[in-house]
This record gives C-alpha cells, structure tokens and sequence, in this order.
C-alpha cells in the first residue's frame, strides 16, 4: 500500500510573482511538486527549468465560459500546446463523465488523472480505467485548501487534518498560499477588484488581505517540513511506481 504525501498546485490564473514565490520556497526546501497549468506565463517557462523537483501537467477548464475554447477537443489542444510534455491533469471544477474521459483517453497521450477528490479518506490508492484499449491511472486526492475554508470547522494542521492511512496527495493553489487564506473572503475581493489575477503586481495585492494566522500557508509550510523529512514525489513517479 502506497503510504505517503503528494504535492499538487493548480495554478488557477495565478500571476507570475506569485507563483514564483511558492516555486522558490519548495526549490529552497527541494521538495518535488505537481503543477496542474491554466495559462501560459514566464513563470511557467521557469518551472521548466526544474524538471528534477517539478512536473507540469495540464488543469482544463470545461465549464460554461471557459476562456480555453469552445468545445473539449478545442480546451485539450490549449492546454496540450501550453503544455506538450504533460502526462498528468485535473480538471478546473473537477467536471468529469464517462464521455469526457473517453475524449481526453483518445485526444491525448496523458496517463494520469487526479480528478477524484475524496476529503479525508483513508486508505487512499490509485486506481486503473481502461477504456479504448488504453489506460487512464486515476490517482483520487485527499485534501484541498478552498474545500478546508467551506467546511463547517476548518483545521490548519496536519496532526489533525492527515493521520489516516494510505495515500494522501494534497492539493494548494498559489494565490490561497499567497494570501495565506483560511476562508475565502480575501480571495473573492481580490476578483471583484481585479477581474484579470494572472496580471496583478504585488503592489496590486493589500496588505490587510493577507491573513497573519494559521491558514493556507502555515498548512502548506507544516507539509513543506514533513516532505523534507520523508522525501517527496511527483505524480508521474508516484503512478509509474504500480
């Protein structure tokens, strides 16, 4: 049985300070990290440059509006252009059916999804799903930052939010990491005064909308220190490993 951690980002739009700051940290820690891409940015070209701590894979948004395209055919070929090398995904919203997957099995060489998300549960393992005489690894994932604020008792500590057994891949998104954000207010106002985030500057960003508690950050950095101690990887290497 797999036991152990995952790191996942989802870039949401992210602007390229910030997700240089959180590349920089795990880079100082020299923990590896899977990065879910929306957009392309230099601060993508640098997480390139890392190949030994970092795998990109693609985060396709197929809901109504999706600036990616139109269609899914049309959404897979943005983020396969943004990404060529991408073996990995999850989907914005996690927005997923039998056809869907069927389409991204055919369109694309990727091999593993992370599109599950199952809070908290243990024993935790990846799972095969043949389909069109190919394979999808489905790797399901146990924690996410936004999903944390939106319950009823929000923790900010691993000893309390990951003693189960199994795997526990855990997924952030840089801004919450930024904004160090333990519900989502800071993060809602920040869009509705800056309708394009992958463009804000950090004089663009208040200070008062950064949380100085336990939150998002303080969560992400208590992983960092466990992963420093026990050794980390990236999606990829965690599903070649069946």
């Amino acid at each position: 049985m797999i036991d152990e951690y995952v790191i996942t980002l989802d870039l949401d739009w992210a602007p390229d300070f910030i997700i240089d700051s959180v590349a920089n940290y795990l880079i100082k820690s020299q923990v590896c990290a899977t990065w879910f891409v929306t957009h392309p940015s230099p601060a993508v070209e640098r997480l390139r440059q890392h190949t030994d701590l970092f795998e990109l894979g693609i985060h396709p948004n197929f809901l109504p509006g999706s600036t990616q395209g139109r269609t899914p055919e049309e959404i897979l070929q943005y983020c396969m252009q943004i990404v060529p090398d991408a073996r990995s995904m999850r989907t914005h919203g996690l927005v997923q059916s039998s056809s869907l997957i069927g389409t991204i099995i055919k369109k694309t060489p990727l091999v593993f999804d992370v599109s599950l998300f199952l809070p908290h549960h243990p024993f935790l393992q990846p799972c095969v799903y043949p389909c069109y005489e190919k394979k999808l690894i489905r790797i399901p994932y146990y924690w996410e930052d936004d999903f944390e604020m939106l319950t009823c008792n929000p923790h900010w500590n691993t000893i309390t939010e990951f003693n189960h057994p199994g795997l526990k891949v855990i997924n952030f998104h840089p801004v919450h990491i930024f904004l160090n954000s333990k519900t989502m207010e800071s993060y809602n106002m920040l869009k509705l005064q800056h309708t394009q985030l992958q463009q804000l500057q950090y004089k663009d960003i208040s200070p008062h909308l950064i949380n100085m508690g336990y939150g998002t950050r303080t969560m992400f950095e208590e992983i960092i220190q466990i992963l420093q101690k026990n050794g980390s990887r990236k999606i990829c290497n965690l599903g070649e490993s069946l």
